[in-house]
């Protein structure tokens, strides 16, 4: 089942610096994100994120300061489970006698939870998917997710605080939901493809990003950053190409280009 309790993200902590430096002594490198939004505050930002207490202080040197981002894929990967399908999630999970993991959990500004659990080795982005339906995102090496007390459409909080609970690793039937979507003919990831096939490639992932309906458009868009930068395709090209599809689709550009530079660079 999956009951939570909410409101744990401000007890011991009230500023967005101070809880920076929680993150950083647990060995969770951070990063500055633009307040209100997901999009980090400087390019280069999968290098420069922090654990060093001064730059910290240089990034949040006033309240609330910038909305926090964490790292994945070094300590933990994060299960991105989007609010519309948390229903079907407890149901599937109660039919079948299942808990969630002692394990950080948190509340997203959507809605939404992250689960955090241990990461084990190099893990790419993948699509959650709960009986064929997209539920959300695996957010893991390249990625980053925002954390409490950041602020979006709403306020990032814990259900389950990393300072009282450790990562635990992700149970079978959690990292079951994640799967590696390819389309139809797409070879698997074992290097560069030929020059024909990775036009082909691309067009294939213009047209998956054009035509995403509205509650898939970010997540498709990430997806096919990832399966771009998997095959070699040039990053210069794949921006250009897929920043193009993300406009016909009806997603902001900064949004876009965020989300293509997480993909390509994970």
């Amino acid at each position: 089942m999956m009951t939570m309790r909410t409101g744990e993200c401000r007890v011991s902590h009230q500023s967005t610096r101070e809880w920076a430096h929680v993150y950083a002594r647990l060995g969770w490198r951070v990063l500055p994100v633009v307040p209100l939004e997901k999009k980090p505050l400087f390019t280069g930002w999968q290098r420069d994120a922090t654990t060093d207490p001064r730059v910290i202080d240089q990034h949040w040197r006033s309240d609330p300061g910038p909305n926090i981002g964490l790292i994945c894929g070094e300590a933990f990967v994060a299960y991105d489970i989007e609010a519309e399908h948390l229903a079907a999630l407890r149901t599937w999970m109660r039919e079948r006698d299942l808990r969630l993991p002692e394990t950080p959990i948190a509340s997203t500004g959507r809605g939404g939870i992250h689960i955090l659990v241990r990461a084990r080795g190099s893990t790419s982005g993948r699509s959650l998917r709960l009986d064929g339906v997209h539920v959300g995102e695996l957010k893991a090496s390249g990625g980053f997710i925002v954390a409490c007390p950041s602020r979006t459409a709403g306020t990032y909080g814990w259900h389950r605080s990393p300072e009282k609970c450790d990562l635990a690793d992700a149970p079978d039937w959690l990292s079951g939901l994640a799967v590696e979507s390819r389309l139809p003919g797409e070879p698997s990831p074992t290097g560069t493809i030929s020059p024909s096939r990775a036009v082909a490639l691309v067009a294939g992932l213009y047209r998956v990003v054009a035509t995403a309906p509205e509650g898939d458009r970010n997540a498709l868009l990430y997806w096919a950053s990832c399966r771009a930068a998997e095959h070699g395709v040039d990053r210069d090209a794949a921006t250009e190409i897929l920043l193009a599809a993300a406009r016909q689709a009806g997603l902001p550009e900064r949004e876009a280009r965020s989300t293509i530079a997480s993909g390509l660079w994970r």
